[in-house]
């Protein structure tokens, strides 16, 4: 957990790696699947609409189920998916720069957020805060406040492959 009003829970071994393992093969073997109306997300999101795998979708689903039961405890609050999770891929070259999830408009409805990482066996990609840098290990999670209070970003990377499961909660 980190200092002053950011609070951010660190759970790792929150993926079982045989999962890791096909979701990422999944992405590589289906990204012709990539879409979002936002271009710099184009091809290296695969919303859950556009998945045709129920296997797929189940991992997905089981991963948000815990994710949900991780953030009521934690934060001591009742949650619901905000949106669907998605897989993601970020290859070389690829980065974010420093912003929230939310930022207190009205479409912006998500209070947590929430990064799985399928992967570590990459070079650069480091998630990183106003304050901190995280070289996240493979099946591990973060989960934290959506909020302005809370923006945080992508290094870019420089080799490799990384793949997560980013997911949005609201209160009930």
């Amino acid at each position: 957990m980190g200092g002053g009003c950011f609070v951010r829970f660190l759970i790792p071994n929150f993926v079982h790696s045989p999962d890791a393992k096909q979701l990422m093969s999944f992405f590589d073997a289906n990204a012709h699947l990539c879409h979002d109306e936002r271009l710099h997300h184009k091809d290296r999101n695969i919303h859950y609409d556009h998945i045709p795998d129920p296997a797929t979708k189940q991992l997905l689903d089981y991963y948000e189920q815990k994710n949900i039961f991780f953030i009521d405890h934690y934060f001591k609050t009742k949650t619901k998916p905000w949106h669907e999770p998605r897989l993601c891929r970020w290859k070389k070259g690829h980065s974010m720069d420093l912003h929230a999830d939310k930022n207190n408009n009205l479409q912006d409805l998500m209070d947590y957020s929430s990064l799985v990482y399928l992967n570590d066996n990459y070079d650069g990609g480091e998630l990183f805060f106003e304050n901190e840098i995280f070289k996240m290990k493979a099946l591990s999670c973060i989960i934290f406040e959506s909020g302005p209070h809370h923006k945080h970003g992508v290094k870019i990377i420089k080799k490799g492959k990384r793949y997560t499961i980013p997911s949005w909660y609201q209160k009930i």
